[in-house]
């Protein structure tokens, strides 16, 4: 917040020239130096500053104005920072209590939850580094993938890890042991317990609960991006509030019956009897663009998107870029936009979207079956990963490939993940056998894995594969070169899979891109360093481009023979390819077929016509403007594609 210049009534040049508040996770400090016409306030991650310019006055009236002015402004700040303040403090405070009462020991009590406290610090930070997002309840809900992650850390990583948790562990132990228990009655320490839960309770209602009161906290720079809020208002008021919110909460306004209206209408076209395209989807895991960068070339090397580029200057191939809903992690999040034409950044929870998926859903899988495909899903990753043992048949896939079944990883991995030819392997070896048992059309969907990072020493030593005009550090250099290893590994395949469909007389359409940005331990130093228009607080088109991955969409010539094939300007695509991952899905069923059936994948291209990105703050139009506000037509007609959502997660299976 900012305020600059504020002229008094009477005062001739008295003017408070910044007030701010930024996140600085250094301590607790109270610092007032009037003298100086300064405040700082600092609390837990919260910060306020004050600071007033010089300033002459003509009179002692004047004077006396400027002074009570200035002591209002003070005090109000004071009380936000202090609000904020005990917001942070409260919990630890009733931790501490609650520890106390059940042990009676003050020195375990005070070890363990600092312990706790510097656990969450550290996981907090490690996160916004590497996927630039703060810790989230949630996250203790993935255990599981967490730990199958870590296994793919290098060995000192481990080492560090581990002797952190012991030290973790053995200190509460310690103190345990070593404090001595104080006398005190059963009944006052009943008393305290039900009274410090009963605090507990009610603070949650009152106010950790109370979104209200959250956003009346005001954040520096883009309020929308969760390091500020947590960085602004505190990582503990901020990680409790995330607690309160995990479930979805129907929209305002909203009522099903006008949802199943909706479902009702019969829009769609006849059914075609022309033959259909294999449609063959793959998501590319961290796959991006980052080697179209003027400061890095290839000169001498292979340029990690060799295919890539090949393709997508080709003549009828449509490319562009998907703006996801996550940076550096969340690929079920993507999938999910992009196989249900529904918006997980409308969902208004910080659990992944897939975790409100339990029953059948109607989206582009189900979809396809309705219109004579096979439908098949290949992930050369654990089946309980996000949960996709149970989502992918809920989505409408008949069939599932995971690690557990169709891989392995002692022989076919590299990196710690199944390698990209061992997942493209099966990609083509299900295809080919599709093609000669069956006429009827495939769609088959493939999440890869091997560039999944983190990329430090990834693939062991590796020769340099590029070069640059700015000076980088032995490590900056390792880990970009581990990282267009990976890429060009996949660009490999993905000129494997062209040819295969080249050769082949079957119609057959390869959709691929990418599901979110690679996730870097250094955080954002690589696009910072290398000059990427990447920020996430800067300009609309800088925020979006945190969250813009590349797509492609081709079809050889036998799909390009078919009637029903349309092109991009004939659907409205916009002529720079950039769209949200939720009109992905859709934009290939328009484009292929015809009579595709849901009355959703309908209204949601008609949206994307006219805004081809929506954000939630951000939207760009058919024009390619990048607006922050919509028009009022355009606003009904999103809250009614977030209506749907809700219906079709919540209220379809519950008449």
């Amino acid at each position: 917040m900012r305020i600059a210049p504020f002229e008094g009534s009477e005062a001739e040049h008295g003017n408070v020239q910044h007030i701010g508040f930024a996140g600085v996770d250094a301590g607790s400090l109270l610092w007032c130096d009037f003298c100086r016409d300064k405040v700082l306030f600092d609390s837990i991650g919260v910060d306020a500053v004050i600071y007033f310019r010089q300033f002459s006055l003509g009179t002692p009236a004047q004077l006396r104005e400027f002074l009570l002015l200035k002591a209002l402004v003070l005090q109000l700040l004071l009380i936000f920072a202090l609000g904020a303040l005990l917001l942070n403090i409260l919990p630890v405070l009733l931790a501490l209590l609650l520890f106390f009462f059940l042990t009676r020991k003050i020195g375990f009590s005070c070890s363990l939850v600092g312990i706790v406290l510097i656990f969450f610090a550290v996981v907090d930070r490690v996160k916004v580094s590497m996927r630039q997002e703060p810790l989230l309840p949630t996250d203790l809900t993935l255990a599981k993938e967490v730990i199958a992650i870590l296994k793919t850390f290098p060995v000192y990583q481990l080492v560090l890890l581990g002797v952190m948790l012991i030290v973790f562990a053995v200190l509460p132990v310690c103190s345990f042991l070593k404090s001595k228990a104080i006398a005190l009655p059963p009944l006052p320490r009943i008393l305290g317990l039900v009274l410090v839960l009963a605090c507990g309770f009610g603070a949650n209602h009152l106010w950790y609960a109370n979104q209200a009161l959250y956003d009346s906290y005001p954040t520096v720079d883009n309020p929308y991006f969760q390091v500020n809020q947590y960085n602004t208002r505190g990582m503990i008021y901020s990680f409790l509030h995330q607690f309160n919110i995990m479930q979805v909460k129907a929209p305002e306004g909203y009522t099903a019956a006008d949802i199943r209206t909706l479902e009702d209408t019969d829009w769609t076209p006849s059914v075609s009897t022309e033959k259909r395209p294999h449609i063959i989807m793959i998501m590319g895991e961290a796959f991006s663009d980052l080697s179209e960068n003027e400061h890095l070339d290839f000169t001498g090397y292979r340029d990690p998107m060799k295919n890539w580029k090949e393709i997508c200057a080709e003549e009828g191939t449509i490319s562009g870029h998907i703006v996801v809903p996550n940076f550096g992690g969340g690929t079920s999040n993507t999938e999910y936009d992009v196989l249900t034409g529904c918006a997980t950044r409308y969902l208004g929870s910080s659990l992944p979207s897939y975790s409100f998926i339990h029953s059948d859903f109607d989206g582009m899988p189900r979809q396809l079956q309705k219109l004579g495909y096979e439908t098949l899903s290949i992930h050369p990753g654990y089946a309980w990963f996000y949960n996709r043992q149970n989502v992918y048949p809920d989505l409408g896939f008949a069939a599932s490939y995971f690690l557990e079944d169709s891989f392995d990883l002692a022989t076919q991995g590299y990196g710690g993940y199944v390698n990209e030819m061992a997942t493209m392997d099966k990609i083509i070896e299900t295809l080919d056998t599709h093609i000669k048992e069956t006429d009827t059309p495939l769609f088959s969907f493939t999440v890869t894995i091997q560039n999944h990072g983190p990329y430090e020493k990834k693939y062991g030593t590796l020769e340099q594969n590029f070069s640059s005009d700015i000076d980088l550090n032995e490590t900056q250099t390792d880990l970009l070169t581990q990282y267009f290893q990976g890429i060009g590994d996949a660009d490999e395949q993905i000129g494997r899979l062209k040819e295969y469909a080249e050769g082949s007389d079957e119609p057959i359409v390869l959709v691929y891109f990418g599901d979110h940005l690679p996730g870097f331990s250094n955080g954002m130093e690589f696009f910072d360093l290398l000059d990427y228009p990447i920020d996430a607080n800067g300009s609309p088109e800088e925020q979006l481009a945190v969250y813009e991955t590349p797509y492609l969409i081709w079809q050889n010539e036998s799909a390009k023979a078919l009637e029903n094939t349309k092109t991009a300007a004939e659907i409205g695509l916009p002529e720079d390819g950039l769209i949200s991952s939720q009109f992905l899905g859709s934009a290939v069923l328009e484009l292929f077929l015809s009579d595709y059936e849901s009355p959703l994948q309908h209204e949601n291209n008609q949206l994307r016509r006219e805004l081809p990105v929506c954000a939630k703050n951000i939207y760009v139009d058919a024009n390619g403007t990048y607006k922050t506000e919509i028009s009022e037509e355009q606003q009904k007609t999103l809250q009614r594609l977030i209506n749907w959502q809700y219906y079709k997660l919540f209220d379809e299976k519950n008449p």
